[in-house]
């Protein structure tokens, strides 16, 4: 797959991850299950789905992301602590630095639709949201890796504001997705070299991995691309 193709599949599904609230009503996320150990004597492994998530762009790293995740068979003897390591543990495996937990698929719709409750649903609400987790993953890495992730970080921001200038410089009422990965694609080739060098794969890996991170942190930064993909 080239560049150009790669970011516009990074395009759509963004588009599509913005009207996620909306959608909520039609996540099947009781399906395709992932199972994981707890090391939690009364509950040795708990069920759950990824229902979304997205990069979270930090000044030590563009590595970790923030997610809601469904748990379907938690045990209500759970304590707290035995609650927040199950959720823990999901996030350490899926580099999942910020966490909202909820037990049904049901509460995640009505999470976000809180203003159209009733007080049942409210009620509903409140027995099967879990507590909101945060995880300093970056505190396991070791030198080497902080050193590796800060560099990655460094080069999208860099590349990333360069895309978002020529926007600006560019004088556009408005922009297609086909002129954005234009842009995006040729300021981005000027550092292939560069991109393999710090994502220490081979070249088609590292510069896949780098449109990746590098279209979403645009998309989510720059405010001309916003005000372009509005008007």
């Amino acid at each position: 797959m080239n560049i150009s193709k790669q970011i516009l599949l990074i395009l759509f599904s963004l588009l599509s991850a913005i009207n996620f609230a909306q959608t909520t009503a039609d996540v099947n996320c009781e399906s395709e299950l992932k199972t994981i150990e707890t090391e939690i004597k009364s509950q040795s492994s708990v069920s759950y789905k990824i229902v979304f998530s997205q990069k979270l762009y930090t000044e030590e790293s563009f590595e970790f992301s923030e997610g809601i995740i469904v748990i379907t068979d938690l045990n209500d003897n759970l304590n707290i602590d035995e609650t927040i390591k199950a959720i823990v543990t999901i996030g350490v495996e899926n580099k999942l630095s910020k966490i909202l937990a909820f037990k049904t698929c049901k509460s995640v719709e009505f999470y976000f639709n809180q203003n159209r409750l009733t007080t049942e649903q409210t009620d509903y609400l409140d027995k099967n949201l879990l507590p909101k987790v945060e995880i300093d993953l970056n505190k396991s890495l070791s030198k080497k890796e902080k050193k590796q992730n800060k560099r990655k970080r460094d080069l999208i921001e860099m590349v990333s504001n360069k895309s978002c200038e020529k926007l600006e410089n560019s004088k556009m009422e408005k922009i297609n997705a086909e002129e954005f990965t234009q842009i995006v694609s040729s300021i981005s080739a000027e550092y292939a070299e560069k991109t393999q060098k710090i994502y220490d794969m081979s070249f088609e890996e590292s510069v896949m991995l780098f449109i990746n991170d590098l279209t979403e942190y645009i998309f989510r930064n720059c405010e001309e691309l916003k005000r372009l993909l509005a008007e």
